[in-house]
């Protein structure tokens, strides 16, 4: 004799399986009302059914409405899926100020549930909780702002122009230089050379580890650009190592001034304007 189970009662099955969901679900008439969720949208938003159902107006509600929900909720009642990016919403600052404090993002999916005759009756909302990922993204975006600002105050304070005498500057390089550092270092140059109407420009490079022809090329570039604005530049500061690098990838500095250190370059940019350093007796 064989035992038969009772069929199970699939629309109660359905409910449970709905309301037991892990993904935050819930369900909103045509006017906009909340009229039904589950447990996992009640913990999501720390709120009770009798909190928000029969209260909540997905179309009125302030937070809400500046996602779009009027517009994403007459789509639906036509007939449309929707899909809502990422979007905040406090369940304890909204209209009925209920719930956790606690600003969520979620992700939204919104389609139509239709009744027995084929007419949209309901909207269906599927949520995804997004608030991890989006904490993140703005942390390595907070992270990405800061790296970028102290990168600036290192270069500025690493590369600071020098008067050392009226129509002499001298900036002194330190560390590497690549293409965006070049082009900011020239920048500052050619704008204090016009500031001050600096004669001379002394670029010492004894703090550069490594000059190739990049850097070559940007130092010539840079030469010339003050010579437009009237100001003739020298370099100083090319150690052995640098020297036979350049020697080596045939960097050829033919016109630069090159000289050994920053004082051999004061007492060029002295001779070239015509200055010279009397020490006086003392009485």
């Amino acid at each position: 004799m064989s035992e038969h189970n009772d069929p199970p009662d699939l629309t109660r099955l359905l409910a449970d399986v709905l309301n037991q969901a892990p993904i935050p679900i819930s369900v909103y008439d045509r006017n906009g009302v909340q009229v039904a969720f589950n447990d996992a949208n009640g913990a999501l938003w720390g709120i009770r059914r009798e909190d928000t159902v029969g209260r909540l107006n997905m179309i009125t509600d302030p937070q809400l409405a500046a996602a779009g929900s009027a517009e994403n909720h007459r789509r639906v009642m036509q007939g449309e899926m929707v899909i809502v990016p990422a979007h905040t919403f406090d369940s304890s600052t909204s209209e009925l100020r209920v719930g956790t404090p606690d600003k969520r993002w979620v992700e939204a999916i919104y389609f139509p549930v239709r009744d027995e005759s084929g007419e949209v009756a309901y909207l269906g909302a599927i949520l995804r909780d997004v608030t991890v990922e989006i904490q993140q993204r703005e942390e390595i975006e907070r992270a990405r702002t800061e790296i970028a600002e102290q990168r600036r105050t290192i270069e500025s304070l690493s590369s600071p122009v020098i008067q050392v005498w009226q129509g002499i500057l001298t900036m002194p390089l330190i560390g590497t230089i690549d293409s965006r550092r070049a082009m900011q270092l020239t920048e500052d140059l050619l704008r204090t050379v016009a500031e001050q109407r600096a004669r001379c420009v002394i670029l010492d490079i004894t703090g550069v580890p490594v000059v190739d022809t990049q850097v070559a090329q940007h130092l010539l570039n840079t030469s010339q650009a003050c010579k437009l604005l009237g100001c003739e530049a020298v370099l100083v500061g090319v150690g052995v190592e640098v020297a036979q690098t350049l020697v080596q990838l045939g960097v050829s500095l033919e016109g630069f001034v090159t000289l050994a250190n920053l004082q051999a370059g004061i007492e060029w940019a002295f001779e070239r304007l015509g200055l010279q350093v009397v020490k006086r007796e003392q009485k």
